[in-house]
């Protein structure tokens, strides 16, 4: 990039700097997924993360549905499969721009990963279809705080599902 080629004069940089733009996506979760109780993996303490379990500080609403769970599954899908791959807008910027994946989908589960531009940071973000609502977990691999980009992102599908019909989509 412009920056790194000016941080180190035009040269190849050093060992020390060649990382200091990222990537950074960190270590994938081993223990994601639908719990014994259907719901998904509660927050930790850090506050750069949302989901429908766990404590008070870090809670969504769950998405709810009045169609069936394949009509519901198709349109999360939907929504997920045609999020921006250059990333959505948010206070002047934009969040997401490095794209985004799913990793896994099956039986109304949905697994992805969304990536930072800047920095190459990784979201992990999960969802769970079943008897009329969406458990829903998004929260950032590192650090502390996300400027707001997990909430964000879930702003922007519930706003997106909620175009579709029959959909409740008031996170908080």
């Amino acid at each position: 990039t412009a920056f790194s080629t000016a941080l180190c004069a035009g040269v190849a940089c050093p060992p020390a700097r060649a990382g200091l733009l990222g990537p950074f996506p960190g270590e994938q979760p081993t223990d994601l997924g639908v719990r014994p109780d259907g719901s998904l993996k509660a927050c930790p303490s850090s506050p750069n993360c949302w989901s429908t379990s766990g404590d008070d500080a870090h809670r969504v609403k769950p998405f709810e549905y009045s169609k069936s769970k394949d009509a519901a599954v198709a349109d999360l899908l939907d929504v997920l499969q045609t999020y921006p791959q250059g990333g959505i807008k948010k206070d002047g910027g934009v969040i997401d721009g490095g794209g985004n994946k799913i990793i896994d989908s099956k039986d109304g589960y949905v697994y992805m990963q969304f990536t930072s531009k800047k920095f190459g940071f990784v979201d992990d973000v999960e969802f769970s279809v079943d008897g009329g609502k969406v458990a829903i977990r998004s929260a950032s691999r590192q650090g502390d705080s996300d400027l707001g980009v997990n909430r964000a992102r879930l702003e922007y599908i519930a706003s997106a599902l909620a175009s579709k019909g029959s959909w409740k989509t008031d996170l908080f």
